[in-house]
């Protein structure tokens, strides 16, 4: 069985990055018809100057600056180059279309979720681990990177939201990842 994920995020550590959000749809359809009114209101938005399409979603740079952008990119540089240099006015947006088959967990009845790399922009992982699996990998990476009492304490908040919510949400230093609980089809104590 297939569902969409549309992630909305801030993309790398620019402000508002701990903002990600995910939609969860069942059909391609309905995931693309809510991508494009988000970019809808975007265009809207006098703040956003720039939407970038790619295959399975947009990338939108906003900044409270937009006469700046109009007078110099397209002259004297490119729109990489300008967010570089303005990053401190300038803000980033991702939004991706995530197709989830999860017709492999027919007799799970424990949660999928689906992992977003904060700064890499893209899932964090190839697959969707189930809590434990979750919570055992990503203790593992905690453990390697940052072993001191932040560490700690960010993987116990860490923890504590996958047992007890449908987001949860750890960073520490290099390592930053939004996790989303995939509902389970209507009806269902399994994704069967």
């Amino acid at each position: 069985m297939k569902q969409y994920a549309v992630i909305h995020a801030v993309a790398g550590l620019f402000e508002g990055y701990s903002d990600t959000t995910c939609e969860f749809f069942p059909k391609r359809g309905f995931a693309e018809k809510h991508l494009k009114q988000i970019l809808d209101d975007y265009r809207k938005d006098e703040m956003c100057v720039c939407i970038e399409h790619q295959d399975d979603g947009a990338e939108v740079t906003l900044t409270r600056q937009y006469e700046d952008y109009a007078a110099c990119v397209p002259s004297d540089m490119e729109h990489d180059d300008w967010v570089a240099e303005y990053g401190d006015d300038v803000s980033v947006e991702v939004l991706r279309i995530i197709e989830l088959d999860m017709s492999n967990r027919s007799d799970s009845t424990e949660s999928c979720w689906l992992t977003w790399d904060q700064q890499d922009t893209s899932p964090a992982w190839d697959y969707f681990p189930l809590c434990m699996s979750l919570v055992a990998r990503v203790s593992s990476d905690v453990m390697d990177n940052q072993p001191d009492e932040h560490g700690l304490e960010q993987l116990t908040e860490f923890i504590s939201a996958v047992y007890y919510r449908n987001h949860a949400f750890i960073d520490i230093d290099d390592y930053v990842m939004h996790a989303f609980r995939i509902p389970k089809p209507k009806n269902s104590d399994s994704y069967d």
